[in-house]
C-alpha cells in the first residue's frame, strides 16, 4: 500500500512533519504572483504507475485522490470556487526512467501540483525536474524520511515518515503490549527493512523495552537457518520478533521459524497492510500491523471506505487509496486557504496546516520539515482480517531522530 524502494521494491507504508517556508518567500521562489480569479482551475498531475510492481500501490492511491477532488468539485471545487482539473501523466512503469518522462511532460503542459509514484527513487528522480519549476509535490504512499530532503524544498511526503512509524511501534509495543524483549529481524537491501526496526528499537527501550539481539537477510533469502540458530541461541525466546520485512520473504522466515519452535510473536510494519498477508492463516494469526486505515464502528474511516469500496470493491482492501483519499482533503485545504491557484501560495498554506481533520484522524504539516505528523493505526491479525487495536499519535520529543 505504501512504497519505499532504494533498488528494490519497498512498500508502503506510514510520520514527521514539515517546517514554515514562509509564504512571501514562497512565492518570490517561483517568481509567480497568486492567481485569484473567480472559476480558476488547479490543474494536478498524476504521474504514477499503471504497470509494475508500484502499480500496485499507485492505482489505488491515485483513485483516492479522484474521490477526494471529484467530491470537491461537485460542490463548486476547493472553497467552493477553484475547480481541480486533473491530468493524467504518462505511465511510469515503476521506472525512474519513465517517471522523469511522465513528469516533464505533465510539467509542460503547466501543472500546479504533481503527484508522484509510491516508489520513492523514481519521485525523487523526477521529482528533481519539478523541483526546478517550482512545483508543488507530493511522493506517493511513500514513507522514507529522505525523500522530501533528497529533491528539495517544493517536495512533500502525503504518508506518515517511517521514524514516525518505527518510533510509534516501538512506545505501543513497551506500553500498550508489554513487550519487553524484542529481536530485530533487518535488511540492508533498502532503507525501510533497514532503518525501520531501528527507529522502533529507540522508543522501545526508552520506554523500558531490550532489543536482544539483530539479524541482517537478504531480498529473496530462501534459507533463514542462520538467524533461526541465532535466536534459539538466545539464554531466553524474545517475546517479540520486530521486522519490517514483507512479502516473500516474511512468509519464507516465518515458515521456518515456527518450524523450529520459535513463538515470538510478530511486530511489523505497513507493509504487510495487505490482503494477500492477511490471508496466510495461522502462520500470520497475531501479528501486529501499522495501518493508515481504522477499521472500526463508527469511525470517519469506515464512512469514506464504504463509499470507495462500492466503486472499487478490488480497491479497498489496499490502505493506499486513504493515503490518497487524505492527501486530496489536504491538497483541497491548502488551495481554500491559499485563496490562490499557483503553485507557491498552496505550499505557503500547506505549510501553515495543522491538526486538520481526515478520515484518519488529525494531520499537521506545520513545522515537520514537509513529512506529516499522521496518526498510526494498529491492527492486530485475527481470522485473516487486520483488526483495529489503537490509533497513536507520537509525541514530537519522541520522534526518532532522521537516519540520512
Amino acid at each position: 500500500m505504501t512504497g519505499k524502494n532504494d533498488s528494490k521494491a519497498e512498500f508502503s507504508r506510514r510520520t514527521v512533519l514539515a517546517t514554515m517556508l514562509g509564504g512571501v518567500a514562497a512565492v518570490g521562489l517561483a517568481g509567480i504572483r497568486p492567481a485569484k480569479a473567480e472559476g480558476a482551475k488547479v490543474r494536478v498531475g498524476f504521474s504514477l504507475a499503471h504497470t509494475g510492481w508500484a502499480a500496485a500501490y499507485d492505482i489505488g492511491y491515485g483513485l483516492g485522490l479522484k474521490m477526494a477532488f471529484d467530491e470537491a468539485n461537485a460542490k463548486g471545487g476547493a472553497g467552493g470556487k477553484f475547480m481541480i482539473e486533473v491530468i493524467e501523466g504518462t505511465d511510469t512503469a515503476s521506472s525512474s526512467v519513465e517517471a522523469i518522462k511522465s513528469v516533464d511532460s505533465l510539467l509542460e503542459q503547466g501543472v500546479d501540483v504533481l503527484f508522484t509514484s509510491c516508489d520513492a527513487t523514481s519521485s525523487v528522480a523526477a521529482g528533481r525536474s519539478g523541483q526546478k519549476k517550482g512545483v508543488l509535490m507530493f511522493a506517493g504512499t511513500s514513507t522514507q524520511v529522505d525523500v522530501p530532503a533528497k529533491v528539495g524544498d517544493w517536495m512533500y511526503l502525503a504518508n506518515f515518515s517511517d521514524n514516525v512509524s518505527g518510533g510509534s511501534t516501538g512506545i505501543f509495543a513497551a506500553k500498550d503490549l508489554g513487550i519487553k524483549t524484542a529481536y530485530l529481524l533487518k535488511s540492508s537491501d533498502n532503507t525501510y527493512t533497514e532503518y525501520v526496526p531501528e527507529y522502533f528499537a529507540k522508543t522501545f527501550e526508552k520506554y523500558g523495552g531490550k532489543v536482544v539481539g539483530k539479524g541482517n537477510y537478504t531480498f529473496e533469502q530462501a534459507d533463514f537457518g542462520g538467524i533461526i540458530a541465532e535466536i534459539k541461541a538466545l539464554p531466553e525466546e524474545p517475546d517479540a520478533i520486530m521486522t519490517a520485512a514483507f512479502e516473500p520473504d516474511l512468509p519464507a522466515f516465518l515458515n521456518q521459524a515456527r518450524a523450529a519452535g520459535i513463538n515470538s510473536r510478530i511486530v511489523g510494519a505497513d507493509g504487510i497492510d495487505s490482503p494477500s498477508f492477511y490471508a496466510l492463516g495461522e502462520l500470520v494469526e497475531g501479528t501486529i500491523v501499522v495501518s493508515n486505515r481504522q477499521p472500526q464502528d463508527g469511525s470517519k474511516y469506515q464512512e469514506v471506505a464504504k463509499v470507495f469500496g462500492e466503486a472499487y470493491p478490488d480497491q479497498v482492501g489496499n490502505s493506499a487509496w486513504i493515503v490518497g483519499y487524505d492527501a486530496g482533503l489536504i491538497l483541497i485545504e491548502a488551495i481554500k486557504n491559499a485563496g490562490a491557484t499557483d503553485s507557491a501560495s498552496i505550499r505557503a498554506a500547506l505549510d501553515k496546516i495543522t491538526d486538520f481533520e481526515v478520515p484518519n484522524g488529525k494531520i499537521s504539516y506545520a513545522g515537520f520539515e514537509r513529512r506529516p505528523m499522521v496518526p498510526i493505526s494498529f491492527l492486530e491479525i485475527k481470522s485473516g482480517k487486520g483488526v483495529f487495536v489503537k490509533a497513536a499519535t507520537i509525541d514530537a520529543a519522541d520522534i526518532p531522530a532522521p537516519i540520512m
